[in-house]
């Protein structure tokens, strides 16, 4: 008996040591409190200031779609209060330079010195998730989570 209560405790312990997110259900979810919370350009500039972990992409095209979450792992992007920003990956600096938010269609985006394409699109923030929403132009949309 104890044997199989082992076996049991450890199914689970591995169980849930693995990532039981959905993560193209947060994206699904996103639009919806992104709207809710209204975001002023003052308000979510303070807001996104922090670290944030790369965590999932996902895109449609001519050939079907496209989601994972290991094409990236390891990336980071840290934004700035005094409008610095670098993405990290692989504990190399790949980016960095100054940010900022501009206006666009559906919200905002950020305005970067130098053209990250993991960071193209609209933001919709919605804690602890940064999403960039490129979808409506054929591109994909990157999923960060804030630490």
């Amino acid at each position: 008996m104890k044997r199989y209560l082992f076996i049991f405790v450890a199914a689970v312990s591995l169980s849930c040591a693995r990532n039981t997110i959905d993560y193209s259900e947060v994206i699904s979810e996103m639009h919806s409190c992104h709207d809710t919370l209204q975001w002023t350009a003052p308000d979510l500039f303070n807001a996104l200031e922090g670290t944030y972990d790369w965590r999932y992409v996902q895109a449609w095209g001519w050939g079907g779609s496209y989601e994972s979450e290991s094409d990236y792992t390891g990336w980071t992007l840290i934004l700035n209060p005094d409008s610095t920003y670098s993405v990290n990956g692989a504990d190399t600096v790949w980016y960095e330079g100054n940010w900022s938010l501009e206006n666009s269609w559906y919200s905002f985006s950020l305005n970067l010195d130098t053209s990250v394409s993991k960071l193209w699109g609209q933001i919709v923030y919605c804690p602890p998730y940064l999403m960039f929403y490129n979808s409506p132009v054929d591109g994909p949309d990157h999923l960060y989570e804030k630490r």
